[in-house]
């Protein structure tokens, strides 16, 4: 179903005030969108119970927290073995520094995010991680040099 018949625009307009904001008190998101403290609690509460609002949290600076270093890993699985799929899955939910997983379709099984301090921690954790014992079959890293855009926000 279109954003536009599930949503109008004060929802989107408080979607798009808390993506910025997440930490926004009520009386502040009201204010900002110009509705009652009543009215825009009760429309919050609303987004949070069918799921359109997924969860709060904190976005932290990796170079503050020793892990500059940002690396995508593109790999392929050895063959079509569900139980090493799904350890590798396990797996990778486990691994702190693994920071996004996508099983894909199209030239590569999957891509991993890792943030890393260096690259020897990077190397560490794509050998211990990303090997046979975990149904992988070949991988291929791409460092992050420089990053232009890194935006939670979703458009609406």
């Amino acid at each position: 179903m279109p954003k536009e018949k599930l949503l109008d625009n004060i929802d989107i307009r408080i979607l798009r005030a808390l993506q910025k904001n997440g930490r926004l008190h009520n009386n502040e998101l009201a204010q900002e969108i110009g509705l009652s403290n009543s009215a825009c609690l009760r429309r919050v509460n609303i987004l949070e119970e069918n799921e359109i609002i997924d969860h709060y949290t904190a976005i932290l600076n990796p170079q503050k927290l020793h892990c500059p270093l940002s690396a995508y890993v593109f790999g392929s699985f050895i063959e079509e073995d569900n139980s090493k799929r799904e350890r590798f899955i396990f797996e990778m939910k486990l691994v702190p520094n693994i920071v996004e997983c996508h099983l894909m379709a199209g030239d590569y099984d999957f891509v991993v995010k890792i943030r890393a301090a260096d690259l020897d921690e990077f190397h560490r954790i794509k050998t211990k991680y990303l090997n046979k014992e975990t149904g992988v079959k070949n991988v291929k890293s791409e460092i992050v040099l420089q990053t232009i855009k890194d935006s939670t926000e979703l458009p609406l």
